[in-house]
């Protein structure tokens, strides 16, 4: 078990060295926000490196969104859509009590603040 773990772990580090090639406002937001989350919710440091790398992935569905659509309106719709799927993502990592904290405080800890 304790190998599955560092296992997973390991991994979610080897992305987050690929995801460094990412603009430094890309990571230092990703790191922001799992660094407050980490913090606000008492995530493990296995949790908070698999939240930096869910808000990686959603900057870049993000950014493949404007980079590909000219419609302002478009852009907007689907980058709601994309952070709607924000929940979802998070919750296959925190989960019961900790998960519903994050809900009532999530305004809070996805803001750039």
């Amino acid at each position: 078990m304790k190998k599955i773990k560092i296992l997973i772990v390991l991994s979610f580090l080897l992305y987050a060295a690929k995801t460094s090639a990412q603009p430094p406002a890309a990571n230092q937001l990703a790191q922001h926000i799992a660094q407050k989350m980490k913090d606000t919710l008492g995530l493990t440091n296995g949790q908070r490196a698999q939240i930096f790398a869910k808000n990686i992935i959603l900057h870049n569905q993000k950014s493949y969104v404007r980079q590909h659509n000219t419609n302002p309106d478009s852009i907007r719709i689907k980058t709601q859509i994309i952070e709607g799927k924000r929940d979802s993502l998070y919750h296959t990592i925190i989960t019961g009590a900790k998960y519903q904290l994050y809900l009532q405080k999530k305004r809070n800890l996805i803001s750039t603040n």
